[in-house]
């Protein structure tokens, strides 16, 4: 799955959600932290699926100018 950086260093990414039921796109300020959050915003949903939530996730980057990591 393809990883982002945004203009704040910030690791941007799919993972699954705290139920584990659904996929969301998370942040991570510290790469090596463990611990990570949901990035919210309208054009990022939780999805039921890995290649739906991913899919939104290039849309947002590319719309947003994310720099591919």
């Amino acid at each position: 799955m393809q990883k982002y950086c945004d203009t704040k260093g910030r690791l941007i990414f799919v993972g699954k959600g705290l139920g584990g039921d659904s996929y969301m796109t998370m942040y991570k300020t510290d790469w090596a932290a463990a611990g990570s959050h949901r990035l919210k915003a309208k054009a990022l949903p939780p999805r039921e699926t890995e290649a739906e939530a991913q899919a939104d996730l290039d849309a947002y980057a590319k719309a947003k100018g994310l720099e591919s990591v």
